[in-house]
């Protein structure tokens, strides 16, 4: 598909496959945005009023992805695409698999199930409320899309981080030492939920042609995307890593033609070892906690990170910042997303700063 609101698609296309391949064409990809002229920030900002009643509203759904592509003029390497607002893209999994989810400060948190060891290992349901639900709502953005960008499938959550959820992350730990073999199953069942829906939705989607994802990450890629991850994760060591994430992170990365790791704190470093033995994962979404700071400081584990032969996907607060990672890194197989910015003028001098960087 040819994206209407995308000018320089080709070009793009072109600098994301180089990067996907360990490459560049020249300097970075960047993926920057900035408001279309005439626009606001404070519209482009407005809260989304989240809801348990708007997530099942079709209309609600359309209105997001038009605003999100009205207000955006999409420079370098980003790419004009809408994703499911579901439960801040946070619930999929879980409501799939008989849970329920509400909202609180415009955050969604998934409800416990208390009983969840006495009920049947759960399965994915294609004609069941919640999948026709969904279906709605990706009918409804996509009437509106059309071919000015891209529908992305739902965005899902992996297993073990569902279930500390569903029993609370204290409660999982100690069901890790006490129950092994049930939260092997549990996970494992949602996995298979996870990758299950996925391909159920993406061939919904294929019926408007939308064939490119982007999840809700940067990096649009041509074929199926995700950010694998275990937030979770930060509660286990190396050893129960590998015991209780690495399986489901094996079966997902064999799944999607591409992948990113994302690291959500750099605590997770740990796992780089065990991240290594997946051969398809293609590479790491730099994800650290705010008191980490500036990705300028973790230059040594980003040095490392590309060492291992995986592409990275950055986020920098200032232009400052992503000149200073391209001069260090190097342009291949580095992707840096950038705050949105308030000109398309502002917007272009940051690409021709990064530019002259690797100069």
């Amino acid at each position: 598909m040819v994206f209407a609101l995308k000018e320089n698609e080709a070009e793009a296309r072109e600098r994301l496959r180089a990067f996907w391949s360990g490459s560049s064409l020249g300097r970075p990809a960047l993926a920057v945005t900035a408001l279309k002229p005439g626009i606001d920030r404070a519209t482009a900002d407005a809260p989304l009023q989240r809801s348990l009643r708007n997530d099942r509203d079709p209309a609600w759904h359309a209105a997001i992805a038009a605003r999100r592509l009205d207000n955006t003029a999409y420079l370098a390497e980003a790419m004009p695409s809408t994703l499911l607002e579901w439960g801040n893209v946070l619930v999929t999994v879980a409501v799939l698999a008989g849970g329920a989810y509400d909202y609180e400060s415009d955050t969604a948190w998934i409800k416990p199930l208390p009983d969840m060891w006495q009920r049947p290992l759960p399965r994915f349901d294609p004609n069941g409320e919640p999948c026709f639900a969904m279906e709605r709502c990706l009918a409804g953005m996509a009437q509106v899309v059309g071919q000015r960008g891209l529908v992305n499938p739902p965005i899902m959550l992996d297993g073990m981080t569902t279930l500390s959820a569903f029993r609370t992350p204290r409660q999982l730990c100690y069901d890790c030492i006490e129950r092994p073999a049930a939260v092997r199953a549990w996970s494992d069942a949602l996995t298979s939920i996870y990758i299950e829906a996925y391909e159920h939705f993406r061939r919904y989607l294929l019926r408007w042609g939308y064939t490119d994802t982007t999840t809700w990450l940067h990096a649009m890629a041509e074929g199926t995307l995700e950010a694998v991850q275990c937030d979770f994760s930060v509660m286990l060591s190396p050893a129960m890593y590998e015991q209780f994430v690495m399986p489901d992170l094996r079966r997902l990365t064999e799944y999607f033609q591409y992948s990113l790791y994302h690291l959500d704190g750099t605590c997770q470093l740990r796992f780089l070892r065990l991240l290594g033995t997946l051969p398809r994962l293609n590479g790491i979404q730099w994800n650290p906690e705010p008191p980490a700071g500036s990705p300028v400081r973790w230059l040594s584990a980003l040095r490392d990170i590309r060492s291992r032969g995986w592409v990275l996907h950055i986020n920098c607060d200032t232009v400052d910042e992503a000149v200073t990672l391209t001069r260090e890194l190097g342009p291949d197989g580095l992707l840096i997303v950038l705050p949105r910015f308030d000109s398309l003028a502002a917007a272009q001098a940051a690409i021709a700063r990064i530019e002259r960087a690797v100069q």
